[in-house]
């Protein structure tokens, strides 16, 4: 099965034996997606980001997480997190 587990911002930063799962480490560990981990290396170099390429990561880090998201065969989560946007679409 393919399992993302949503987490909040706050949580990202916890390690847990099944942070592998979380939806922000899958998209760390995408290949090909060289465009979107330059910018959040600089980003974390930096601390910031200029507001094209901010606005240009977070297209393409929305664009990558409905990605996932809808190739899920499971998504794990809390009640509060079930309500999360990127979930609205997903059935």
């Amino acid at each position: 099965l393919k399992v993302v587990r949503l987490c909040a911002k706050s949580r990202e930063s916890f390690d847990s034996p099944v942070a592998f799962l979380s939806l922000h480490n899958q998209i760390k560990g995408l290949e090909g997606q060289a465009e979107l981990q330059k910018l959040q290396q600089l980003k974390d170099e930096t601390g910031e980001l200029s507001s094209n390429d901010e606005k240009r990561f977070r297209s393409i880090k929305a664009a990558t997480e409905r990605e996932l998201l809808q190739a899920a065969d499971v998504i794990c989560c809390t009640c509060v997190s079930a309500a999360d946007p990127r979930l609205s679409r997903i059935k």
